[in-house]
C-alpha cells in the first residue's frame, strides 16, 4: 500500500470516529422538537431571521448548535475576518452573549 492510500485510509477512519453516532443527533433533534412543542423554544427559522437582522454587516456561516441544559443556540457569525460567536435564548429568540462584545 503506498503511502498516500496509508494516508486517505487514515483520515476516512479518522473522519469515521469523529462523526456522531445517529442516536446523538436524533436525541438533539428530540430536545428541540420537545421544547417547540411544550412552547419553551421558538422555531429556528424564526430566531435565524431575528438575530441576523440584529447582526447587521455580519456574514452568518449557518449550521447552529442547540444546548438543550440552558435551551440556548450558538450562532456563529463572520465580520471582518473575525468569527462571532451569539448565544441565543431558544424561548424568546433574544441575544445573550456575543463574543465581539
Amino acid at each position: 500500500m503506498t503511502m498516500v492510500a496509508r494516508l486517505a485510509l487514515a483520515f476516512a477512519i479518522a473522519g469515521i470516529a469523529m462523526t456522531p453516532a445517529p442516536a446523538q443527533l436524533r436525541s438533539e433533534q428530540d430536545a428541540v422538537l420537545d421544547n417547540r412543542v411544550q412552547g419553551r423554544a421558538m422555531s429556528l427559522r424564526m430566531i435565524e431571521r431575528r438575530v441576523v437582522q440584529q447582526m447587521r454587516g455580519a456574514d452568518y456561516l449557518g449550521n447552529p448548535i442547540y444546548f438543550e441544559r440552558s435551551n440556548t443556540y450558538r450562532m456563529t457569525f463572520m465580520r471582518d475576518g473575525e468569527v462571532i460567536r451569539v448565544e441565543v435564548d431558544a424561548s424568546s429568540g433574544r441575544i445573550r452573549d456575543r463574543s465581539d462584545r
